[in-house]
């Protein structure tokens, strides 16, 4: 089987990552495309404005359904830091036989070199880029190119200013965030 994973902290996953992720599939020619919600990132803040497990719950409500997307929950209940070559090696135990690619975003390939065994990592896994149009980083891996302008970031901050957030995340998406009252300013939460 052709799997790629697709780790990040989906704080929250939105329509720009599910767009991605499905021209990966068919750009790709995957059986498979693996969700992968990180509990704690070495590369980003010690917190989240969303728990890990609210973070996993949004990202199965947006695939639910959808044909050759999966979820991934280990790095959510595994302890300490998300770092990569640990859930790679998992997925090479758990399918052997498949090939493995792993998603990026563009700003993620200067520092690929920090990653924990990323020598290793550069044999295990092919990686694959999310270029953004106008992107000059230069690299030699292969290349989703798409054009997507949403960002967590800015879902984030269109909640907390109390605008609509509808188009930038599927529905179910939503509904997790306005139920949970999620990345409100404090002030609003109780």
């Amino acid at each position: 089987m052709r799997t790629a994973l697709y780790g990040g902290t989906f704080d929250p996953i939105h329509h720009g990552h599910l767009i991605l992720a499905r021209e990966a599939m068919e750009q790709l020619g995957l059986d498979r495309l693996v969700f992968i919600p990180a509990a704690l990132s070495p590369h980003k803040p010690a917190t989240y404005p969303v728990s890990a497990v609210l973070r996993l719950e949004m990202v199965k409500a947006a695939i639910a359904g959808e044909l050759g997307f999966e979820c991934d929950d280990s790095e959510i209940y595994r302890e300490g830091v998300s770092y990569t070559i640990d859930t790679v090696n998992a997925w090479k135990q758990r399918a052997p036989g498949d090939t493995l690619f792993y998603l990026i975003g563009h700003d993620n390939v200067r520092e690929l070199h920090t990653w924990r065994d990323s020598e290793q990592l550069l044999q295990l896994v092919q990686f694959v880029v999310f270029d953004r149009v106008g992107c000059e980083v230069r690299h030699d891996f292969p290349r989703v190119s798409r054009q997507v302008d949403i960002s967590a970031t800015e879902v984030r901050k269109r909640v907390a200013a109390g605008q609509s957030i509808r188009y930038l995340v599927p529905e179910p998406v939503r509904e997790i965030i306005e139920k949970h009252r999620l990345y409100l300013p404090a002030s609003q939460v109780s």
